[in-house]
Parts: C-alpha cells; sequence; structure tokens
C-alpha cells in the first residue's frame, strides 16, 4: 500500500510557458499575487494535512507529527581539526495519520500501522539552531519587548509536535508559507539511510522573516507573526536563528528501526556540532522529496515541526565530559545506526592529577611523560577513543 517503488512514479515536468509567465509578471499582476499569498499565508499551517496526488500517498490525505525522543545534553564548541558531535545524539520520530471525512463532523485520524511498508527513500529531516537564555538566567523567565502575553499558556521547553489549525478541505491552489524548492527525480545509486542530497538538486533554505516584517525589524522589537516558538517565557523569533553555527549533518533521512517492539520511522542525527559556545534548542522539519502535493504547488511543504528541548555548548577548556551512552543510543547502536558508545561516564581529570601521574616517580620522565598526560586530558575531556570509534 505504502511501499510504491520511485522508480514507476512520472517525472515531474512544467511546460516553458508556464515557466515564461511566472517569470515575466507584469507589475500590477506581481504585486497582486504578493497580496493575496499575503492574506492567505495562515491557510495552511504546518502539521495541517496535506493532500498528495504523486508519490507514495497519492490519493491520500495524511498528516505527520514530529516527537523529539532524545535530546542532546551537551557538546564541546566546534574547531575545524577537532568536530565533536552533540551528546547523546538528537533522535526524532516521525509519526503518520491517515484522515478520513476531512471537514466534517465525521472526521477521524488513523495512524499509520505498519511503518515498514514506508518508504524511507525521501523522507528527510531538517534542523535549525535558535539560541536561548540559560535555565538560570533572569532573562530565561523575562525578557522587556519579548514577554509572552498573560492570556497564552506557556507551553513546556520539552519537545512536542505543533498542533495543527483548523483544517478545511483542499479546493484549487492552496499557498505553502513554509516550502522548499521543487524536488528533481532520484538518481540511480542513491543510497537509503545516508544523508546525501539528491545532486542537483536546489538549495534547501527556509523562509525567514517573509512576510511583510520589515517595519517589526525597524521597531527594533518581536512581534506576533515573527515569534515562532517560546522557551519558558522567552519568545524565540525567526529572525535569531544561527543555523549556520551547526556543523555536519543537518539534513538526514529516516530510518526503519524496531522501537518498543514496532517498526517506526526516525531521524538519528549523529553527527551535528555547534560552532559557538552557549545554550541552544533545535527546531526539527520534515519532508518528502518524491510526493507532490495535489494542485499547482511547484515546492516541497514542510510536514510537520516540533522544538527540542535545550542543550549547551561549552568551550574545551570548560567541557565536564560525557556521560555513559543512554539505552536509547545503544539500541540505535545495535541495529545498525553509527554512533559513539560509552560504557561509563567519562569525565574531565584535573590537572593536579595529569601531571602527578605523568611523573610516576621515574627519572627522565619529564617532558614527554606531561605531553601524555596533556593528551590522555583532552581524551577524557571528549570521551571519544579509537576503541570505540568508527572509521570515518
Amino acid at each position: 500500500m505504502y511501499g510504491t517503488p520511485y522508480g514507476s512514479q512520472p517525472p515531474q515536468s512544467y511546460s516553458s510557458s508556464e515557466y515564461s509567465q511566472q517569470a515575466q509578471p507584469s507589475g500590477g499582476h506581481a504585486s497582486r499575487q504578493r497580496a493575496q499569498r499575503d492574506s492567505q499565508s495562515d491557510s495552511r499551517k504546518i502539521g495541517n494535512p496535506l493532500s498528495f496526488s504523486t508519490g507514495q500517498f497519492a490519493g491520500q490525505l495524511m498528516r505527520a507529527e514530529l516527537v523529539e525522543l532524545q535530546k542532546a545534553d551537551l557538546g564541546r564548541k566546534y574547531a575545524r581539526k577537532d568536530r565533536r558531535p552533540l551528546d547523546p545524539p538528537p533522535v526524532v520520530q516521525l509519526r503518520l495519520y491517515s484522515v478520513h471525512n476531512a471537514g466534517t463532523e465525521q472526521q477521524t485520524e488513523t495512524e499509520v500501522e505498519h511503518y515498514d511498508e514506508i518508504n524511507n527513500m525521501g523522507l528527510i529531516c531538517h534542523v535549525d539552531l535558535f539560541p536561548v537564555p540559560a535555565q538560570d538566567s533572569p532573562e530565561a523567565s523575562t525578557s522587556e519587548g519579548k514577554r509572552k502575553d498573560s492570556t497564552t499558556a506557556s507551553p513546556s521547553h520539552a519537545s512536542t509536535s505543533m498542533s495543527p489549525a483548523p483544517y478545511s478541505p483542499p479546493g484549487g491552489v492552496q499557498p505553502y508559507p513554509y516550502t522548499y524548492p521543487a524536488p528533481q527525480p532520484p538518481y540511480p545509486g542513491a543510497v537509503p539511510g545516508t544523508s546525501t542530497i539528491v545532486p542537483g538538486h536546489p538549495s534547501m533554505h527556509l523562509p525567514s522573516s517573509q512576510y511583510g516584517q520589515d517595519s517589526a525589524h525597524m521597531q527594533g522589537q518581536a512581534v506576533d507573526n515573527e515569534v515562532v516558538h517560546h522557551f519558558n517565557n522567552y519568545a524565540i523569533t525567526e529572525s535569531s536563528k544561527c543555523t549556520e553555527s551547526l556543523a555536519g549533518t543537518t539534513f538526514v533521512q529516516a530510518s526503519n528501526l524496531d522501537y518498543k517492539g514496532n517498526k517506526v520511522l526516525m531521524f538519528v542525527f549523529s553527527d551535528l556540532a555547534v560552532k559557538m559556545e552557549g545554550n541552544f534548542i533545535l527546531r526539527y522539519r520534515c519532508f518528502d522529496l518524491f510526493s507532490k502535493v495535489a494542485g499547482e504547488v511547484r515546492e516541497t511543504p514542510v510536514w510537520a515541526e516540533c522544538y527540542g528541548g535545550p542543550f549547551r555548548v561549552y568551550s574545551t577548556k570548560e567541557f565536564p565530559g560525557l556521560r555513559a551512552s543512554t539505552d536509547l543510543t545503544k539500541h540505535l547502536s545495535y541495529f545498525g545506526v553509527r554512533l559513539n558508545l560509552r560504557e561509563t561516564e567519562r569525565k574531565r581529570r584535573k590537572k593536579t592529577e595529569i601531571e602527578d601521574a605523568a611523573s610516576g616517580g621515574e627519572p627522565g620522565g619529564g617532558r614527554r611523560r606531561r605531553r601524555a598526560g596533556e593528551d590522555e586530558e583532552m581524551g577524557d575531556a571528549t570521551g571519544d577513543f579509537r576503541s570505540d570509534r568508527f572509521d570515518e
């Protein structure tokens, strides 16, 4: 049912006339299009059901949900020659629901029962990075100009799926304010389970401060349509996004894995580091490269999003070391996901302990032993040794 091979799908094609009409609109027509798009930008929220015309979900109305199963706790600042990933590795689950009798009183949802029948090729999750105040920082509890309205409930920082807005059944062209460029057909030799994006695929950038936010920046304060999430009572805005400070694999493909006795779809970010110190949260967004939405939409909409829990990135000198690997990390490694494992906690050793061990009472031990001690200190701080690292 869901396992339709992608090779049998017709390639997407658009006539040159369509492109020429789109490329050379009159000034008045373009202005009207922008005004219409602005007025309708909220008609489809991320997390609402999508109707598909091609791909493995063709003819179905589907809703997606992202849930963070494991958040990162800490990381060490990225260095060009020494990149250490966030620990534990962030893990997100993708849940899919089939929507029936949409727009009626009998509307129901049924979760996909057999996730092993879902073709995971093209199911991609992308992460964005946002700075947040430290948990004990006064800014975390109050921020002038960014305090949440007292009439609105304050959500927890823990990751949950975004609640969909009331859904209206598809009819004609629907705007998709959060979209990625249209996908290219799959290429021969693509390897499922890797984070490689189809070669030749356009750069995928989420729209930032899209619709009428110039005045907000001129005023120097956040406005409601720019606030994307709340961390405790701290308003997080789209313009504060610092995804360029991420290093490693920011796009990953879904994996079909066993979890609590069932097959599930997971996104595992095992190679993700941050280039600066501070406190952060991640935003996860997923989409399908090879399933086209019904209508004249030529872009790939974001299916679902969620915001993860907070973590801290330390400098090399302040890094406290790594804890033992979590049960989920060990479980994922058992099923073939490439991860670093630690059976015990590895703390940073004090300088005096290293110097005492380096001297060892042997004459002439001096400089070489001290240098070896410094190397050992670095190893203990990162927790990654040759014995438990995979070949790159």
